[in-house]
């Protein structure tokens, strides 16, 4: 069962002895630096990831993605004292999956009673047709997001990814086979979105919330390992601390690393695809001689810049990049290939000629 997760003192008020203990820190100088110390920190973090990324600006009005979870309102309360010094407009909006029954309900009302507390528009809207899988829980999610930020004429929408997640979705696309761009599909900012708590664990979140008396909710789902990503979490990235204490920062690094390499691969590609093909009626003709000679992974990049401008990138899969190069290499008679239905490859006297189906 969902439910409001307990402070520290709270967990403990069958103890009297803890209570005593408890009070005994309250009024602890020591105590209070400590939590200073902690909330400082993490506040400077995060404020200084803001800067060094430039996710938010002064004066900008934010979209804060919140579903009641330690994370989000970290994420919110972190928000909310930089407001403060940036001028910031918050917008506190939640999506109502429906999949937990009355659960998700308090979590929605959770989160409007926050938004509330803390002198907030709130806005939400839940699923209207049962969700039947991860990807549709969160492309009707990000709909939601993107319409309350066009609405609300807002400059961005944040998010509360962290470290952890980060981890998790690099792991999970490299068992998954994905390419360059699995190591790095969780970024501080693309487009609209943006995610100020990618420098941080989880667990410093927790602490942060601890510290400060934040409540929050939780969702056991998130404890079921017949989920891939629990099974990530709980099993497998435990196991791989033991080896690194440090994985998190080191796949984190590891993910910069390849962000940079695409960045390079792309610009490159695009640059070679200009030098080796014209653009004719709005087919593409691409000299195939020089195309061949490329590197695969310059390959791979111009056929998914070719298939961008005809639409088609988000469907292209591994296999259709492949077959595309492998139809280039045989340059024996006319031949040619329809790529998803939409996409016609050829290759014709020495010349690979892409259009529309």
């Amino acid at each position: 069962m969902a439910k409001v997760e307990k402070n520290l003192l709270q967990e403990n008020e069958h103890s009297a002895d803890c209570r005593k203990n408890e009070a005994a820190e309250i009024v602890s100088p020591k105590a209070t630096t400590r939590r200073k110390k902690l909330r400082r920190s993490l506040f400077d973090q995060f404020k200084k990831y803001i800067a060094d990324n430039d996710l938010i600006g002064a004066g900008d009005k934010v979209i804060v993605a919140c579903s009641g979870g330690p994370d989000s309102l970290a994420l919110l309360y972190l928000l909310k004292e930089l407001s403060s010094k940036l001028k910031l407009e918050l917008v506190v909006a939640h999506f109502n999956h429906k999949l937990r029954g009355g659960e998700a309900d308090a979590d929605e009302k959770f989160v409007e009673k926050t938004a509330s507390k803390l002198k907030l528009k709130f806005l939400s809207a839940s699923a209207k047709t049962k969700i039947t899988s991860e990807d549709q829980a969160r492309e009707l999610r990000y709909e939601f997001l993107q319409k309350a930020r066009e609405e609300e004429r807002a400059k961005v929408i944040a998010v509360a990814h962290n470290l952890d997640d980060l981890a998790e979705t690099v792991l999970m696309n490299i068992i998954r086979g994905a390419g360059i761009r699995g190591l790095y599909s969780l970024r501080a900012k693309r487009g609209y979105i943006v995610r100020p708590l990618l420098f941080a664990e989880k667990k410093e979140l927790v602490s942060y919330l601890s510290e400060n008396k934040i409540g929050y909710r939780t969702d056991e789902s998130n404890n079921d390992l017949v989920y891939t990503r629990n099974i990530m979490r709980h099993v497998i990235l435990p196991e791989i601390k033991k080896i690194n204490p440090r994985a998190l920062s080191a796949i984190a690094r590891t993910s910069a690393l390849a962000a940079q390499a695409d960045e390079y691969i792309v610009r490159a590609s695009e640059a070679i695809l200009a030098q080796i093909s014209e653009n004719i009626k709005g087919n593409i003709i691409i000299n195939r001689k020089e195309f061949v000679a490329l590197s695969p992974a310059v390959q791979s990049e111009i056929i998914r810049i070719i298939a961008r401008q005809f639409g088609l990138d988000k469907d292209l899969t591994f296999s259709d990049v492949e077959g595309v190069v492998l139809l280039a290499e045989k340059n024996v008679g006319k031949k040619f290939k329809i790529v998803r239905s939409r996409l016609k490859i050829e290759i014709e006297s020495g010349k690979i000629i892409v259009s529309n189906k």
